[in-house]
């Protein structure tokens, strides 16, 4: 099995990389290709000849490698250099458990369903989430959002959240959305800070083009994220354009995983505090 490398470079160097997370593995007599940090540069071919991308960082390192992981349909294991770590099935001081499972192929994937978000001349593929922000704190927008042409939301706020059913736990779940388990293909969509009772989370089905218009504001521009970077700026009547994608991802799991497991160890999700 061949192996390429990506790492958080504010998280690890060149020098660490080499001589203190990698060298295990190759004493191991396993094949590392080459490497790059994460969302720069990298050598196109030698990634298309890996059997895997092994990954080195926190949660947002996935995301930025993400989009090219499942271009070239490569599973994803990742090793948390970070805090919360929730798309990791490793920590940094489990390397050796890691290396034995490569060895004896006890590591299993969770296929992952992506966005796919068109807006102006920009196609991205995200993991988590796209979203619709405000440029700056004050003032509102109006938005309008429709699933298949029909009308969904029409409201006055702060923005909108598209998210995967793996970005339930990430911005999503910080503006009131509820969790979804990875194993659904659903997408959920948030209104951010609605002038609304009757505005709340959708759940939508997949496959199903959704449009999100900002019809006017109050003040400013806004902007779309994707993932957390800035996809493009938008004006009064510019539209983004959102369906899931044609692709996924193969995050990898250890073997006996449970999500439940994972939120109640992660987040402490659902524990009774005395």
């Amino acid at each position: 099995m061949k192996f390429f490398v990506f790492y958080n470079p504010l998280k690890v160097s060149d020098e660490e990389l080499e001589d203190e997370i990698l060298k295990p593995f190759k004493e191991s007599n396993i094949e590392i290709i080459d490497s790059a940090a994460a969302g720069s540069s990298l050598d196109e071919e030698k990634a298309k000849t890996a059997d895997y991308f092994l990954v080195f960082g926190g949660d947002g390192t996935v995301l930025k490698i993400a989009e090219i992981a499942a271009l070239y349909s490569k599973p994803v294991i990742a090793v948390n250099l970070g805090n919360l770590g929730f798309l990791s099935s490793y920590s940094n001081s489990e390397m050796s458990e890691l290396i034995k499972d490569i060895k004896n192929n006890e590591i299993s994937f969770s296929a992952r369903t992506l966005l796919e978000c068109h807006v102006g001349a920009k196609k991205v593929t995200v993991l988590n989430d796209i979203v619709l922000l405000k440029s700056q704190p004050l003032g509102t927008m109006n938005v309008e959002v429709r699933i298949q042409e029909h009308l969904l939301f029409s409201f006055s706020g702060d923005g909108l959240i598209v998210s995967t059913p793996t970005g339930s736990t990430a911005y999503a779940l910080s503006a009131g959305g509820p969790i979804i388990h990875p194993d659904l293909n659903v997408v959920q969509l948030i209104p951010l800070a609605a002038h609304a009772l009757n505005i709340r989370p959708f759940i939508a089905p997949p496959d199903q083009k959704i449009e999100i218009t900002l019809k006017n504001m109050s003040q400013g521009f806004a902007y779309v994220t994707g993932d957390g970077d800035i996809v493009h700026k938008m004006e009064p009547g510019m539209s983004v354009y959102v369906t899931t994608s044609e692709h996924t991802i193969e995050l990898a799991q250890r073997n006996g995983y449970n999500y439940l497991n994972a939120l109640d160890k992660k987040l402490g999700f659902g524990r009774h505090f005395e």
